[in-house]
């Protein structure tokens, strides 16, 4: 949902074997590491997260995936199709 200079990234709950979510955004397509920014969070009930202080009028691509921490080690899946949000000025 793109709002004035960020937007709020929404899944769906992973009922079973999650820990919580890692979301990327990005300015690059390609998720290059120099404009990528990872937000984790933490509770498997959390479904939304803000993103803000972004620039306006600025193409953003977002990503989410889910982890599972076994004994300290972070097992993470395969990350979500890329989604476009342009944010609004």
């Amino acid at each position: 949902m793109a709002q004035s200079k960020g937007f709020t990234v929404k899944w769906k709950k992973q009922k079973k074997s999650t820990t919580g979510y890692q979301i990327q955004v990005s300015t690059n397509k390609k998720f290059a590491k120099k404009v990528t920014v990872t937000k984790t969070v933490k509770k498997n009930s959390t479904t939304k997260l803000a993103i803000k202080r972004l620039k306006p009028k600025k193409r953003y691509y977002v990503r989410v995936r889910t982890y599972k921490t076994v004994k300290g080690k972070k097992y993470c899946s395969g990350w979500s199709k890329v989604k476009t949000v342009i944010t609004k000025k």
